[in-house]
């Protein structure tokens, strides 16, 4: 992977580097966050707080736009496909417009305060039209090629959609110079009329009468006489450009429309019986297709197909066919013509929590999600190869390695076990903690498992049988991380109470006590010499400890900058030790200076888990951003 924009994605000291090998996430969630390239290889969509463009065909080759410090909310693709817009959330609402040919950063505009509602480009790409979320609302039309603003307006209400549709037409049907785009909302749809030479802009509402919506998406007909709006009611509204009236309604989604893609009639077909086709995208996950002209469109005879999720984003593809993506993460290819579906990708839909690799393998790892869902993934192809989702347990904090079988914390406090190859559930240890399980870790024996609750406890249970072998409590707050040693005879827990306890679990009693001055622990990893062990928490310090020492051996302070550490690892040589922070950077050490060697940028949330492959050349770092990234690790 190639990594782009104004904060590089690796960087490397001395004989040591780190490089960003392939990213796995898609920022769903967001309308029209997925794009496709007219070269049909080339997929362009948001990830947390970046821009991937990834090629289909080799899941190897990814070009990672990094130039937001929040997550992407709006992502916009020009006609001719050479230019890429995003606009983040947060304070910091910057909107970035890129070269896909490029691949670099062209211009980025400041001037919105709360966050990015919709972008989008003019059908020759000489336009960005760009609104405010809540809060800001402001409308901005930019210069494509000097970054400058051409106009801006105060629309009324909230806006969550722009679509541009060519020029405005004279009394005789002729374009003119001036543009025209539509914004939609809360119950308004809004027709502006753009000279880009003065900078005037003018406004009208298409009349609507009593028809009263909440519109959520646009297209425009390919001769800008039409508009049609999606609205949360599920239907579609079709107003004339010409009359500025609305001509006709028609249902198509339960759940809501939440994305459009009108398809002109085939070129090669100048009869006046040639049909356009409009897919209307629905929160129910269904795509609908419907023929027609005009204003008049009816749904076609098996003209509906189902995905995983609402259907988010709906974007035109060479060859006949549209990407869809859906509010699950769930990436397919449509062909309209059949209505037949083929799937891309699947990804995290939220916060990915946890990671793991098999025990002495480095083909495969797993992580769990917010999402309620458990997944085994190739590190081949980065697809999915086993998957498990259990809803109403609330959602998983922690996984770990049995021998086929992924052993999972969950904050319902019970224990599951998957199979690993099928993603079959296999057991479950009920009530294992009274508020949520929020550690473990599988012995290296495969005999039993350690867990760590939210009241402070560690209790140990046998694999075999699932009952509970012991019970340890002396933390007073909930336990973040527990580790055990190499011999599986010790176990070290770690906890908000600001405490590392290490346990002999053949007496089941404490036999060592440290304590971090300030702040909760967040990461603890042990050192494979079973001497050492390493934390990061609130106290802001990477800190490497002795048994045999109440004290520190080494501290680094801020290696996170002000930030705090979430996460820590130690490498198998025990030469790197790995962190992730609150700085949403992933960070390598050398074990012994506590120098830093290396650091990795592209997560827009707390980097949360991070873990080493066996044989120390990949490095895989999961996030609040619901993305998964795999670092290659260079050694001279």
């Amino acid at each position: 992977m190639s990594v782009a924009g104004s904060q590089q994605g690796e960087v490397a000291v001395g004989s040591v580097a780190m490089e960003l090998e392939h990213a796995v996430g898609f920022s769903g969630n967001n309308v029209n966050s997925l794009w496709a390239h007219g070269n049909g290889r080339d997929l362009v969509y948001a990830a947390g707080g970046c821009v991937v463009i990834s090629d289909v065909s080799d899941p190897h080759s990814q070009v990672f736009l990094r130039g937001h410090d929040d997550c992407i909310t709006s992502l916009a693709m020009s006609s001719s496909r050479r230019l890429i817009a995003s606009g983040q959330a947060g304070h910091n609402a910057d909107v970035v417009i890129w070269s896909f040919d490029e691949r670099k950063l062209l211009h980025r505009i400041e001037s919105h305060d709360t966050g990015i509602a919709a972008l989008g480009f003019s059908h020759d790409d000489k336009l960005l039209a760009s609104v405010g979320k809540t809060g800001d609302n402001r409308l901005f039309v930019w210069d494509v090629a000097s970054g400058m603003m051409n106009a801006q307006a105060m629309p009324k209400g909230e806006i969550a959609c722009v679509s541009w549709g060519g020029h405005e037409k004279d009394i005789k049907r002729r374009p003119t110079h001036r543009y025209i785009f539509a914004t939609a909302g809360n119950r308004c749809v809004t027709l502006w009329i753009l000279d880009p030479f003065t900078g005037a802009i003018e406004s009208v509402n298409f009349s609507s009468g009593s028809h009263q919506r909440s519109y959520t998406c646009l297209q425009f007909s390919e001769d800008g006489e039409w508009l049609f709006a999606g609205s949360s009611s599920g239907d579609v509204t079709v107003f004339s450009v010409r009359s500025r009236m609305l001509q006709s309604c028609f249902p198509c989604a339960q759940g809501g429309v939440l994305s459009l893609v009108y398809l002109p009639p085939d070129p090669s077909d100048d009869s006046m019986s040639a049909q356009a086709t409009l897919l209307v995208g629905g929160g129910d996950g269904g795509v609908m297709r419907l023929e027609g002209r005009g204003k008049a469109f009816r749904e076609t005879p098996n003209g509906n197909a189902g995905f995983s999720g609402g259907v988010t984003s709906l974007a035109s593809a060479p060859n006949d066919t549209v990407v869809v993506a859906t509010d699950q993460a769930f990436v397919y290819y449509l062909h309209p013509s059949d209505m037949s579906v083929e799937r891309v990708s699947e990804n995290h839909a939220r916060n990915v929590t946890s990671v793991a690799y098999p025990p002495d393998s480095c083909e495969i790892f797993a992580t769990v999600s917010l999402d309620c869902s458990v997944r085994v993934w190739s590190l081949d192809n980065y697809r999915v190869l086993a998957k498990a989702i259990v809803r109403g347990a609330g959602a998983p904090t922690s996984i770990s390695w049995g021998l086929e079988s992924l052993i999972t914390g969950w904050e319902d406090g019970r224990i599951r076990a998957f199979d690993g190859e099928t993603g079959e559930s296999l057991w479950t240890i009920n009530d294992a903690h009274r508020g949520g399980v929020t550690a473990l870790c599988v012995s290296h024996n495969m005999r039993f498992v350690v867990s760590g609750g939210a009241q402070g406890d560690v209790r140990v249970w046998d694999l075999k049988s699932r009952e509970l072998v012991c019970h340890l409590k002396e933390h007073t707050l909930a336990v973040t991380r527990v580790a055990l040693s190499t011999d599986d005879t010790h176990a070290v827990s770690c906890s908000k109470d600001r405490c590392i306890l290490t346990w002999d679990l053949r007496y089941e009693k404490r036999v060592a006590s440290h304590v971090q001055r300030m702040g909760a622990l967040a990461g603890l990893d042990l050192h494979p010499d079973g001497e050492r062990f390493t934390t990061v928490g609130q106290e802001k310090c990477l800190t490497a400890w002795s048994f045999a020492q109440s004290e520190p051996t080494n501290m680094l302070h801020n290696p996170h900058g002000n930030q705090e550490g979430k996460c820590v690892a130690v490498s198998s040589s025990g030469k790197f030790v790995a962190t992730g922070g609150a700085d949403q950077t992933v960070r390598l050490f050398d074990m012994e200076s506590f120098q830093q060697v290396a650091e990795g940028a592209g997560h827009s949330g707390d980097v949360v888990d991070v873990k080493f492959s066996s044989d120390e050349k990949q490095l895989i770092s999961v996030g609040a951003d619901g993305c998964i990234f795999v670092w290659n690790i260079f050694q001279d």
